[in-house]
């Protein structure tokens, strides 16, 4: 199912979409299965929308992460109180927006990815890839490097933007499973 596209690209609905993921399959380890992001992080509601036993990480693999990333809270019993697990100070955090290989994993650790196609573009994505497969939902966002910058800033209808040389060009975020889980 593909939803009508427009010029919002604020926090996309794939949660629902994440929301359905199987879950009766076992786990590989005693970890949670991860879901990962890519550089379209913030367009990526909340980790409120994974399944209980889903945990969301970071992939600097999948593109335009090269600044602070968020991070986990410390867990409460390990704090003590969920207070104290919210304003602890720790080294992982800058803020400087530098870029913390710590909060990131590797491609090779993602049980889900979410990840976006650009048809313009001649990068590599999971789309492409022999070891994923689409899985639930993708929605249309746009292109911003090949979308011109009044097309990007109101809705411009296709016909007159195509008239006024305001193309719009799209690509597709969506949810991948791999192919052969992680044993």
């Amino acid at each position: 199912m593909e939803l009508p596209t427009s010029n919002i690209t604020g926090l996309l609905p794939l949660g629902p979409s994440i929301k359905g993921l199987r879950t009766e399959q076992p786990l590989h380890n005693d970890l949670d299965r991860v879901v990962c992001m890519g550089g379209a992080w913030y367009w990526f509601p909340s980790s409120y929308w994974l399944p209980r036993g889903y945990h969301l990480q970071f992939v600097r693999e999948l593109g335009g992460v090269d600044g602070h990333l968020p991070g986990d809270f410390v867990p409460a019993k390990a704090s003590g109180s969920v207070q104290k697990s919210t304003s602890v100070e720790r080294p992982d955090f800058n803020a400087r927006n530098e870029w913390e290989p710590s909060h990131a994993i590797e491609l090779s650790q993602c049980d889900y990815a979410v990840d976006i196609e650009y048809p313009m573009r001649e990068e590599p994505g999971l789309a492409r890839s022999s070891e994923w497969q689409q899985v639930g939902m993708c929605h249309s966002v746009l292109d911003p490097v090949n979308t011109s910058v009044l097309a990007r800033m109101v809705y411009v209808p296709h016909m007159l933007a195509w008239m006024a040389g305001q193309r719009q060009e799209w690509g597709q975020m969506c949810v991948y499973e791999r192919r052969n889980p992680i044993a």
